[in-house]
């Protein structure tokens, strides 16, 4: 695989991996007004998010094996945008919602948490699997290739936990954060769309087939 479509699935491992952290950093934002930021909120959240990532490691992986193209991969970080728009539009009235229903606050945040992260959250848990499946073309880079692509998804979501945390939510806000969070999103997937194509032109038949849909797994 060339440089320039490797560097694109990087960009993708990370950049969703800053966003997955930094929605899971305003998630205990969001719910406090009210659940209070307890350890119940912070449980409940943290509950959600790994939940929801091992969901979307299982179907990103499902499907990746099945549909090893980079259109279903940039179909993926397309929904995770689409997925995070209810939340910016209604986080407010969700989350009230939950409260009202005057359950145990451990459960009335558990469900609040995951009503509004689960969705988008499963979708970002897609990626990596996504990602490591083209990155591979033959079985002996399977450990290297994944281990690689981890390691910069981490480093995404550390950088994405900081920055929210000690800045964005200061400068900028809950609601702007969410309405960014859309659309860095929505970017990578046009990046990849726009990108992979352009790299693939005048690629070896194995490459141009990953546009198509042709199942190719050199070993």
């Amino acid at each position: 695989m060339d440089l320039g479509r490797r560097i694109l699935l990087y960009l993708t491992a990370f950049s969703c991996g800053w966003v997955m952290m930094g929605l899971e950093i305003l998630g205990g934002r969001i719910l406090s007004p009210d659940f209070g930021s307890g350890v119940y909120v912070w449980g409940s959240v943290i509950g959600v998010f790994l939940l929801s990532l091992s969901v979307g490691y299982l179907v990103g992986g499902w499907l990746a094996s099945r549909f090893p193209v980079m259109i279903g991969l940039a179909a993926t970080v397309l929904l995770a945008a689409v997925s995070v728009v209810p939340v910016a539009l209604w986080y407010p009235q969700i989350s009230g919602w939950f409260a009202d229903l005057g359950l145990n606050e451990r459960w009335g945040a558990l469900l609040a948490a995951g009503a509004l992260f689960f969705l988008p959250s499963v979708f970002l848990g897609m990626v990596s699997p996504y990602c490591i499946r083209l990155l591979t073309e033959s079985v002996e880079r399977v450990g290297s290739d994944a281990g690689t692509l981890y390691a910069v998804s981490t480093v995404g979501s550390f950088l994405g936990c900081i920055h929210t945390a000690f800045y964005l939510i200061t400068w900028l806000g809950i609601h702007a954060i969410l309405w960014l969070a859309c659309g860095v999103l929505a970017t990578v997937a046009i990046l990849l769309s726009v990108g992979w194509r352009v790299f693939t032109a005048g690629s070896p038949p194995s490459v141009t087939a990953r546009w198509r849909g042709d199942d190719v797994f050199d070993r």
